[in-house]
């Protein structure tokens, strides 16, 4: 075998190792924030297929949502808490539940299916408001919040 051949063939085994290593990093530390918890999008809320995996991250501003099998750092959408509205479908099976965000200000939504328990914890977040001293948590920030992304 070529030596030219065997260096592109090393080559392209180290970039596919160094993407999955990465991607696997990124998962880790999305799931580490607190808030975060795996999900899965749903395209129609009778289909029985899994959709697309996720990981939501909700804190003190906005809901996001990040691709899984991905190494781009930010969410591929993020709905502001203010704008947001949490609609939770009945229970299907005693793991999985649906809940549908709604962004009042563009008319987009989002269906997802997640563990029983981080649903709850979402719909929980979305009626509890956030902490005292910040104002009404239904109306849009006076200033732009830095997001964090690590």
């Amino acid at each position: 075998m070529p030596s030219w051949l065997a260096w592109t063939l090393i080559g392209i085994a180290v970039i596919a190792f160094v993407t999955a290593v990465m991607i696997a990093w990124r998962l880790f530390m999305l799931l580490r924030t607190p808030g975060s918890f795996k999900a899965r999008l749903v395209s129609k809320h009778d289909d029985e297929k899994p959709g697309k995996p996720v990981v939501v991250s909700y804190n003190e501003y906005s809901v996001e949502i990040f691709a899984v099998y991905s190494i781009w750092p930010r969410p591929f959408a993020s709905v502001p808490r203010h704008s947001l509205d949490v609609t939770r479908f009945p229970r299907r099976t005693r793991i999985r539940a649906w809940v549908r965000l709604d962004d009042l200000e563009t008319g987009a939504y989002l269906k997802l299916s997640a563990a029983q328990a981080h649903v709850s914890e979402l719909t929980t977040w979305y009626e509890s408001g956030p902490a005292v001293g910040i104002g009404h948590w239904r109306e849009p920030p006076q200033r732009r919040q830095r997001r964090r992304y690590f």
